[in-house]
């Protein structure tokens, strides 16, 4: 994940509706658009809200199957990026920017940039 050299902000899984995933952090909360993992980075979740002092709502952007309650969720420090460049024009990207074969990965742009963030 983004930013090991910090001290990791670990919440713990409140709820699990679907795709809708509920987190409560007691160190401090994630900002919106934040991206949070879950599962050793298996199940990727966007911070959408936030409830409560310590709670978030997030939109996971992968299955949630075998997520559930007390399960822990690591705060990457960072919104969901994604590769830019030549290198993957027409290219097929997963939600997380993730090439779907290994040759498109050795073709890829090394750098990435926040979603949010476009060029003109």
């Amino acid at each position: 994940m983004e930013n090991k050299n910090r001290l990791s902000n670990l919440g713990a899984v409140v709820s699990v509706r679907g795709s809708v995933v509920d987190i409560r952090f007691d160190a401090h909360l994630p900002p919106i658009y934040s991206l949070l993992h879950a599962k050793e980075g298996e199940i990727a979740i966007e911070v959408l809200a936030q409830l409560d002092a310590h709670r978030v709502r997030g939109m996971a952007l992968t299955p949630t199957q075998g997520l559930a309650r007390g399960m822990v969720v690591e705060d990457t420090g960072g919104p969901l990026k994604a590769p830019v460049g030549k290198g993957i024009l027409s290219r097929m990207l997963t939600c997380s920017g993730t090439p779907s074969t290994a040759k498109r990965r050795r073709q890829m742009f090394s750098g990435a940039q926040s979603i949010g963030l476009r060029r003109h």
